[in-house]
């Protein structure tokens, strides 16, 4: 199974479809796009000739994962698809899924703490081990990325579950390969 993610290790919706891959297929192949130099290795027109031979706007955005005759190129509609090919990585409780998938849209376009993100998922890691339930799914890879900017910047404190939840799973190897110290705030 051939699955190849366009990415930029510094774009927290590729790192989103990293943390997946990298957790339920680590043979994955990656290949960064160079979004801001034309003349780059891999700049935005290789991408986007990509995205045109499966008969796709040519957007040019990160992420894209082609596997082999689909190509996706939303974050969360990866996400969707890598649950599809992984099922282990499907939500055990879809409720709670939907408020992180929400809560995470929600995010302010600036870089102030956000409260109400940080209390949703407190109280939802209080009652169980995941966001998407009793199992590491797509709704944990869907916060982290947003998560590591968020303690990074402001901290946890305050939301003791929350703390514990993302120190336990910030050791794991997939989250490591996943992200980057150095990253983009924007979202």
């Amino acid at each position: 199974m051939c699955l190849t993610l366009y990415t930029h290790p510094m774009c927290p919706f590729a790192q989103k479809a990293a943390i997946a891959l990298h957790h339920s297929f680590p043979s994955s192949m990656y290949q960064v796009v160079d979004l801001y130099n034309s003349s780059g290795p891999f700049p935005k027109s290789s991408l986007r000739a990509i995205e045109s031979s499966f008969n796709l706007t040519p957007k040019g955005y990160i992420p894209v994962l082609v596997h082999d005759n689909k190509c996706l190129q939303e974050s969360d509609d990866i996400l969707d698809y890598i649950s599809t090919l992984d099922s282990s990585l499907s939500p055990t409780n879809l409720e709670s899924h939907s408020i992180v998938k929400s809560a995470i849209k929600g995010l302010p376009t600036n870089t102030n703490k956000p409260i109400t993100l940080l209390q949703t998922l407190n109280e939802i890691v209080e009652s169980s081990e995941y966001l998407g339930g009793y199992k590491f799914s797509i709704s944990d890879c869907t916060a982290l990325p947003f998560l590591q900017r968020i303690k990074e910047t402001h901290g946890l404190e305050g939301y003791d579950y929350l703390e514990l939840y993302y120190s336990k799973i910030s050791g794991s190897d997939f989250f490591k390969k996943s992200v980057s110290d150095e990253w983009w705030w924007w979202w």
